[in-house]
């Protein structure tokens, strides 16, 4: 069967979902496609239900700390109950996902889609679809491990499924997703281990708030293993043990192994190379307004194109972005300054902007305002000890490089550094904002001073 399209979508995560309401708003005939069931990677299992988890984790955590301070009975965690909650929500996105784009008249597919030529995808052995605009919005999968005993491991979809959690968990890999869900794993009672190639957790943050993020993991009861890569895993009467390469003989023994190594761009299904798509190992290469280098006719958003970032918002940006290119014309350029990060340890741990060392090398003139936050009073009403903030403000106008904060609420408070960075408010011109008060936002003004 051959049919036509003016845009077709392949993937229906938050990217592509995104630019193809835009495109059929805007009158094109749109198509989307997906191999897996609506809705992506975020939606069903990433970082919304990811929430879920590490929001009860957060919760079990504060009423351990404040234990003493009023609270007399620390919280547990029932992890069949959390699971069923979780699942309340991701287990709906598909039909949702579905409801909308058949509201919006939007033709659906299901099935792998491939390029047949640079402008005809395939899906599935039947159709053929020939489209005037083809964009690749297929996101990212789990980076494969390489080593005797890989098949052993499991993913963090698989993770956040489990009806019962192990005894001891242990994760490969030391970036957001390992702190993240190693202190959801320890919040639920486990023993969690964290086995990390390089020698240090969080390459992506500021060296120095990385390391007090471990600290924090460490006096939690996680175990934070630097310098070794896992090269062989087996299961031994019951139990799974990790071995490391490089003259290590220490064995690491756990009841379940998560892949918590990183995510790469899902591309290997589609073949750009049929398509004339030209890639890199970090995605899709496109230009200055998301199309692809080599193919114009195809464009490329989210983690499936070679952007700086792996984030939800940074796919949503650049879905909205190609569609006004693609209904428009290419004017628009997608805009990456004041992108803030967070990782969801306890407590969590959020940066926007340059770290130190990125300062030190752009050969800016700045100053650090740093300190421990352990004093404040929204420190010691919850308890909180290990709180941190480092913000870094140039000499002459007095305007935010980079800001990495460490405590309770830092996902949420970052945000206004990174408002700050993106249109150049200086930190005086901060000072001057009355915030309410006593939160923890109006601790930004003894941030900047």
């Amino acid at each position: 069967m051959q049919e036509t399209a003016d845009v077709l979508v392949i993937g229906t995560g938050t990217a592509g979902f995104t630019l193809a309401l835009a495109c059929r708003k805007g009158g094109r005939q749109v198509a989307v496609v997906d191999d897996k069931p609506y809705g992506g990677t975020c939606g069903r299992n990433g970082c919304e239900p990811e929430k879920y988890l590490m929001q009860a984790a957060q919760v079990v955590h504060l009423t351990r700390q404040m234990s003493g301070q009023g609270i007399t009975v620390p919280a547990a965690m029932d992890w069949p109950a959390l699971i069923r909650s979780k699942s309340a929500f991701s287990n709906g996105v598909p039909e949702r996902t579905e409801r909308a784009f058949q509201q919006a008249g939007i033709k659906m597919y299901f099935g792998t889609a491939h390029f047949l030529s640079p402008e005809t995808v395939a899906i599935g052995s039947e159709t053929t679809v020939r489209a005037e605009t083809i964009v690749i919005a297929t996101g990212a999968r789990p980076a494969p491990l390489d080593f005797p005993g890989a098949g052993l491991v499991v993913e963090t979809s698989d993770f956040m499924e489990m009806k019962n959690l192990p005894r001891r968990v242990l994760f490969i890999g030391g970036g957001c997703l390992a702190l993240s869900f190693g202190h959801v794993a320890r919040a639920a009672g486990a023993d969690v281990t964290i086995l990390q190639r390089g020698e240090r957790v969080l390459k992506n943050f500021d060296l120095e708030m990385a390391q007090l993020a471990a600290k924090a993991a460490r006096a939690r009861g996680i175990n934070i293993v630097t310098g070794i890569t896992a090269a062989m895993a087996e299961k031994v009467q019951g139990a799974f043990m990790t071995y490391g390469k490089g003259g290590c003989t220490e064995a690491f023994p756990s009841d379940l192994i998560v892949n918590t190594s990183g995510r790469i761009p899902d591309l290997d299904p589609v073949d750009p190379e049929a398509g004339a798509v030209a890639r890199s190992a970090r995605g899709v290469t496109v230009n200055e307004f998301l199309q692809s280098v080599s193919n114009p006719r195809v464009w490329a958003i989210g983690d499936a194109c070679d952007s700086p970032y792996l984030l939800s918002t940074v796919a949503d940006m650049e879905a909205e972005v190609a569609a006004d290119n693609i209904l428009t014309g290419n004017r628009r350029r997608p805009d990456y300054q004041g992108v803030p990060s967070m990782a969801q340890a306890q407590p969590p741990l959020s940066f926007v902007g340059l770290t130190e060392a990125q300062a030190r090398q752009s050969g800016k003139k700045f100053r650090i305002n740093r300190g421990s936050t352990d004093s404040w009073p929204s420190s010691r009403r919850i308890g909180q000890q290990g709180g941190f903030y480092k913000v870094l403000i140039e000499e002459e106008t007095g305007k935010i490089l980079g800001a990495h904060l460490l405590g309770q609420n830092a996902g949420e408070t970052i945000n206004i550094f990174a408002l700050a960075l993106k249109f150049g408010i200086s930190n005086s011109e901060l000072r001057q904002i009355l915030w309410t008060y006593p939160t923890f936002i109006s601790d930004v003004k003894d941030m900047i001073e």
